[in-house]
């Protein structure tokens, strides 16, 4: 009997589910929750009905010659087994989990599975599988596997797709038959988490947009009040804040991991862990409930240049919701994983003797192996009745030769001023629309802030550079994927790093 995997990802989105099957326990002490499906009567008849999701069903009837699954103490040869726990993060994350399986083996290639199997019949995360032989159950024997989901045979972790899937399916193949299965979930005892955005308070996924973090800022010098741009050519320090005490647990115990903070280019959207640079690893404890603020040094500021910063709370007792797999969209893992945190922000200071400031914007294509369509917004944020930048002072956009060469002048707010540049004229924000990106590509687009310092025109101001793009995960829609804000400050010289080529 052959056990098959397949590796795509999605949500599952409906499983037949029968509560009178399925028995329940709760510890409270261990904030352990035992769900058991069958009951443990050593296969005496009359047999139990199973809960296999519609996934799993479907599973089955396109891969073997019967349909349908066998019941519970059914000891019949030429059925699969099928069942399926579900709704496994009810009561948060989950930091581990154990199976218990009483199986008769009665047949001599026979093996079990975990999947995670989608509602059309293909698995949408890795599972994990194996002979009931080399799981201690010999050929007409009988007994029960033993399984901790968090370090199966082969090194084979299950707690992070747990977490990104909230269910699993468990198949025997194909002539042996199981009393019952029960499934231990232990909850995970903490939740840290750093706010996306002034609005975020550790609810996932977050609401748009994503990329403002306020818990991370930089220091040319440590101990900065507020911000900075990061000053080439010497150490800087990038300060996080860890908050332990996230929506998902109740806060009452001290959190322990590891804080891993990294750079990008400035720009748009960004592919993990491509597009991503170490700066520096922590490790770090929070006490029970505790905001704190962390500081870790940046040695090596590659270049003058603008920068996007990400930070990373890794922690066995507080894992990500959202498996970040490799090529995965920076802007979905960051919303759907509270111990994420993104910032993109400028501070761009323009003054009498610096009224004009020129910065780079990075366009990248999410689809690694296709030409994707995207749109670049000029987005005006908080803005309560007062005055626009683009009422005070003049933007303007250069495309590369290869972006403008396709680029039919789509979209609104503008105006073409020459070769490849154009001003943006309304104080509202503008678009650019219908813009053809390479497959993988990065296109790296001009942005000049220019301002008549006078004492009529001097204030604070916010301009949001947005990224609108297709994704491996969604590659038919455009959407937002990501963008950088440039606070502006038009005025006398101020303390935060103006003048130095930095982004924070």
């Amino acid at each position: 009997m052959q056990h098959r995997h397949s590796h795509p990802r999605t949500t599952l989105g409906s499983a037949i589910t029968l509560l009178a099957l399925m028995a329940f326990t709760w510890s409270g002490t261990a904030q352990a929750q035992t769900f058991t499906h069958g009951v443990a009567d050593g296969f005496v008849l009359p047999t139990e009905p199973v809960s296999p999701s519609t996934g799993m069903l479907n599973y089955i009837a396109a891969n073997y010659t019967f349909p349908g699954s066998r019941a519970f103490d059914d000891t019949s040869i030429d059925r699969w087994f099928a069942t399926t726990f579900t709704n496994l993060r009810r009561n948060g994350p989950i930091c581990g989990a154990t199976l218990r399986m009483s199986v008769r083996n009665l047949g001599s290639n026979d093996s079990m599975g975990l999947l995670f199997m989608g509602p059309a019949g293909t698995q949408v995360a890795t599972g994990f599988g194996d002979s009931l032989t080399n799981l201690g159950i010999a050929f007409g024997a009988t007994g029960t596997i033993n399984l901790n989901l968090a370090a199966l045979p082969g090194a084979v972790n299950l707690i992070p797709t747990l977490n990104a899937q909230g269910f699993v399916d468990v198949i025997v193949q194909d002539d042996s038959a199981v009393d019952f299965v029960s499934l231990t979930i232990t909850q995970c005892r903490v939740d840290v988490y750093s706010k996306d955005n002034g609005s975020d308070f550790g609810l996932t996924p977050t609401v748009d947009p994503i990329w403002i973090s306020p818990d991370i800022r930089v220091c040319q010098t440590a101990g900065c009040v507020g911000h900075q741009n990061p000053e080439f050519g010497q150490t800087n320090f990038v300060y996080v804040t860890l908050r332990n005490n996230g929506p998902l647990v109740p806060p009452g115990n001290p959190a322990s991991g590891t804080l891993l903070v990294y750079y990008t280019g400035s720009g748009g959207a960004a592919v993990w862990p491509t597009d991503w640079a170490p700066i520096g690893t922590i490790a770090v404890s929070i006490p029970a409930g505790a905001t704190q603020e962390f500081m870790v040094p940046w040695t090596g500021v590659p270049a003058p240049g603008h920068y996007c910063l990400l930070s990373r709370w890794v922690s066995t007792q507080d894992p990500m919701t959202l498996v970040e797999v490799a090529g995965s969209n920076t802007l979905n893992n960051t919303r759907w994983n509270n111990n994420l945190a993104w910032k993109n922000i400028n501070v761009v200071n323009l003054t009498p003797f610096a009224p004009a400031s020129e910065y780079d914007f990075r366009l990248r294509n999410l689809l690694r192996d296709a030409h994707g369509t995207a749109a670049l917004e000029v987005r005006i944020p908080d803005r309560t009745g007062g005055p626009s930048f683009l009422d005070r002072g003049q933007l303007f956009l250069t495309l590369p030769e290869e972006l403008w060469a396709r680029w039919q002048h789509q979209g609104t707010g503008f105006e073409v001023v020459g070769e490849r540049q154009v001003r943006i004229v309304n104080p509202n924000g503008a678009r650019l629309e219908g813009l053809i990106l390479d497959p993988n590509g990065a296109h790296h687009v001009g942005v000049r802030f220019v301002a008549q310092v006078t004492d009529a025109d001097q204030g604070k101001f916010a301009v949001d550079l947005v990224q609108h793009s297709a994704s491996e995960e969604k590659p038919d829609k455009v959407e937002e994927a990501g963008g950088v804000r440039f606070d502006i400050t038009v005025g006398p010289q101020s303390d935060t790093g103006a003048g130095t080529n930095a982004k924070k």
